[in-house]
């Protein structure tokens, strides 16, 4: 059998790096779409595949030497699928700026297929003076062999 196109979402939070989204000792959701699911056949119920990418540009305050990671977090249907850090640079001692770019999988449970659609959100969070500039959140979602 070959594989089933289901569907493919965008969000762009924001087209310019200018004004920034502000992460101060906080998060904040950056991407949020919903995949359709609801035109799976029977036969591909459990053989959903997801693939997320998100793209992000980041501006980290280093003025106050402290740990300066900020941390991604995907979560599918209000559960954790996945999470990193980027760690930043302590010995920076100006501004940094860095463009931090995100793939994600996912194998969604089939409860969550025949619910006819699978939230998909993407947060930043810091644990210092950050800056989210532009940014953008995707996904596509296939069933079957092939």
């Amino acid at each position: 059998m070959s594989i089933q196109f289901l569907d493919m979402r965008i969000s762009e939070t924001s087209v310019m790096d200018t004004p920034g989204i502000a992460l101060v000792r906080s998060s904040a959701i950056f991407g949020d779409i919903g995949l359709q699911t609801s035109s799976v056949t029977p036969e591909n119920v459990n053989l959903v595949r997801v693939t997320l990418t998100a793209y992000a540009r980041l501006s980290i305050d280093v003025s106050v030497i402290v740990q300066n990671d900020v941390t991604f977090s995907i979560y599918r249907n209000n559960t954790l699928i996945f999470s990193t850090t980027y760690p930043g640079n302590i010995n920076n001692t100006a501004t940094q700026y860095e463009m931090v770019g995100i793939t994600a999988v996912d194998y969604p449970p089939a409860n969550d297929v025949l619910s006819g659609q699978i939230q998909y959100i993407i947060i930043a969070s810091a644990i210092r003076t950050a800056t989210l500039g532009a940014c953008s959140f995707s996904g596509i979602a296939v069933a079957g062999n092939g």
